[in-house]
């Protein structure tokens, strides 16, 4: 991890790369919302506002208003990754330009949302300047010093851009890449490597305190927000859990609307490409935190799902989840199926490490500065140019190397390919959600207007009708059943509502009744997440 630092030092973006990126400002990108609402099948809503006062909005790809098995997709969660939203637009358009019979068939047995921007703030504030920051428009105190956005960017050499600044130094980590001398890595001591110079992100040290740039106007981090392993104490995390009003309007949409079955989260994890592992420990303890393992099999199945769909991307990089994360919280937390990916990342092919000069950890460098020469990508890597800087007198400094932003988010046009495989991922993931069928209903006459019912529902999706962990949090409704009579009949053994755990896919749920009377009696099971099933049985 310490080799690649240089990566994650800066979350920059080139002023004036605008135009090779070509992402909309936020006006625009409200007029795309409203485009697409005006498809037949989609409706808008929002969830909420956020802290500076935006609609966070919702497209509802949905037959009607009734009540389905739902697949909520949501983007625009960290600030520093503006391509997930371009992506669930992109995804949007794809699904609701289908065939109209592949859609109508989809639709009438599911509905798909998608949030495209949960931190609208941090989008309309971004994209007009020359740094994405992963927050909303709440003012924080990054670093804790009793002091609100005292040490902001500076663009020390008014190119537009905030990039890297190094200072040479004979006691420095870094040294210059081998074949790439706009890119620094860390020089490995134990090789007997001598660094040359020291990385920092550009900027002033404005409060005097040794880091440079350190409290900008950066806002929440919503993705560090969340409920489960919140991180106590830590930058952009917010004064405690769910502080703020996009954190909690999320969560409210979780509880109050139960079809939502699964969360697919275009984010910076990845628990797609590697599906979740289950760890008997951390089962077992009070507070969970593996996945059961029910859940885990559901994994690898979506998994595997989602390797198939992506295989051209080529492979796909490692994102841990971290503290106080949208998609932990939806599983843990709301017991929803919860998936995340980056939608986008560099391509394999573009690693030449094999057949170069090795640097240590180096494979995201050379992935990233291949792909810029070989894609022809501009102010993703940046030449060194040199400064006067006050806080290193008589020193030489120079700015510029490698933009970061450019790992997670690339020009526009690079984002329409990986948006058709993941859109074919999203419709196998929904058409996965459980489905329930009735068998034909047998009914046994006992004399003396006494029949027995019996009737078997049956999960033929390829996922159960809810996570196993949902059985350990009180608000996820079981399975029911519910046998309405008329009043001239009554029940000789069985009640009129029954609770089942989650029916599993392939597995079948056998229900009997005896009943005492004439007529018909209406049936019906099922639960949000995997809809529910009406039968009338005539005796």
């Amino acid at each position: 991890m310490k080799y690649v630092m240089l990566l994650l030092i800066s979350c920059s973006m080139p002023f004036f790369a605008q135009a090779q990126w070509n992402y909309p400002s936020y006006d625009a990108l409200k007029k795309q919302f409203n485009t697409l609402s005006s498809h037949s099948s989609v409706e808008m809503a929002s969830i909420g506002k956020s802290y500076g006062g935006e609609e966070i909005p919702m497209l509802k790809i949905q037959k009607d208003k009734l009540s389905r098995p739902t697949l909520l997709i949501v983007a625009g969660v960290d600030g520093r990754h503006p391509a997930g939203v371009l992506q669930s637009l992109r995804i949007v358009q794809e699904i609701v330009g289908k065939p109209q019979g592949e859609l109508e068939s989809l639709l009438s047995e599911k509905s798909i949302w998608v949030i495209p921007v949960l931190n609208p703030d941090a989008y309309k504030r971004n994209i007009n300047s020359g740094r994405w920051h992963a927050g909303n428009g709440r003012a924080i105190d990054n670093d804790r010093d009793g002091r609100l956005d005292e040490d902001p960017d500076v663009d020390l050499n008014k190119d537009g851009v905030i990039s890297q600044m190094r200072v040479k130094s004979p006691a420095g980590q870094y040294k210059v890449h081998p074949l790439h001398p706009s890119v620094l890595v860390q020089a490995d001591r134990s090789k007997g490597e001598s660094g040359q110079y020291e990385l920092f992100m550009e900027g002033m040290d404005t409060d005097h305190d040794g880091q440079y740039g350190e409290d900008p106007s950066a806002g929440v981090n919503i993705d560090r927000n969340f409920t489960f392993d919140y991180p106590f104490f830590e930058s952009e995390t917010g004064d405690y859990a769910a502080s703020e009003p996009e954190t909690r309007a999320f969560m409210d949409l979780l509880f109050d609307q139960p079809q939502v079955a699964a969360v697919l989260h275009l984010g910076m994890q990845n628990n797609l490409s590697v599906a979740e592992p289950f760890d008997q420990r951390k089962a077992s303890e009070r507070i969970v935190k593996s996945w059961s393992k029910n859940d885990v099999q559901v994994a690898a199945m979506v998994s595997k799902l989602y390797n198939d769909a992506v295989k051209s991307q080529g492979e796909a990089p490692k994102l841990p989840a971290g503290k106080g994360n949208l998609s932990t919280t939806a599983y843990y937390h709301a017991g929803k199926f919860s998936f995340v990916t980056p939608g986008w990342w560099i391509p394999a092919n573009s690693d030449t490490s094999k057949n170069v000069q090795r640097v240590p950890n180096g494979k995201e460098l050379d992935r990233l500065v291949n792909w810029v020469n070989n894609k022809g990508v501009q102010g993703a890597v940046l030449p060194w140019t040199k400064i006067d800087h006050p806080d290193f007198p008589g020193q030489e400094v120079e700015v510029g190397g490698v933009v970061s932003a450019f790992l997670n988010n690339p020009p526009i046009d690079h984002l329409e390919g990986p948006a058709k495989l993941h859109t074919e991922f999203v419709l196998q993931l929904a058409k996965s959600l459980a489905t329930l069928e009735f068998s034909t209903p047998k009914v046994t006459a006992l004399g003396d207007d006494i029949h027995r019912i019996e009737i078997r529902l049956y999960n033929t999706g390829a996922m159960p009708t809810y996570p196993e962990i949902a059985d350990r949090i009180k608000h996820v409704s079981k399975m029911k059943a519910i046998l309405d009579m008329q009043k001239n009949q009554s029940f000789l053994s069985g009640k009129r509502l029954q609770l089942y755990p989650a029916l599993q896919p392939g597995d079948a749920l056998s229900l009997s009744w005896l009943v005492k009377g004439k007529g018909t009696v209406k049936l019906t099971v099922g639960c949000p997440t995997a809809g529910e099933k009406t039968v009338d049985i005539k005796l």
